[in-house]
């Protein structure tokens, strides 16, 4: 299925606006409720690991199941 917008767009545009670390789980809500398709858990911690390899946010695992995304921003 093609989408609109790419999911890993969505979840820098939200990390920008908000400008603090987040959960996961809160992301992922805040992602889910901003685009008007189905996204599951795994494909949105998919696209999380692309933009961490990227070098545009910082996952930190907090406990074994809560990660918090922090955006870091683009490389000049």
């Amino acid at each position: 299925m093609w989408r609109e917008v790419p999911l890993h767009y969505v979840i820098l545009e939200i990390l920008k606006k908000r400008n603090a670390p987040i959960t996961d789980e809160d992301l992922y809500k805040e992602v889910k409720k901003s685009v008007n398709y189905e996204i599951s858990f795994s494909d949105f911690l998919k696209a999380l690991m692309k933009l961490e390899i990227r070098g545009l946010i910082t996952v930190t695992l907090i406990k074994e199941n809560i990660r918090m995304i922090n955006y870091i921003g683009e490389k000049e």
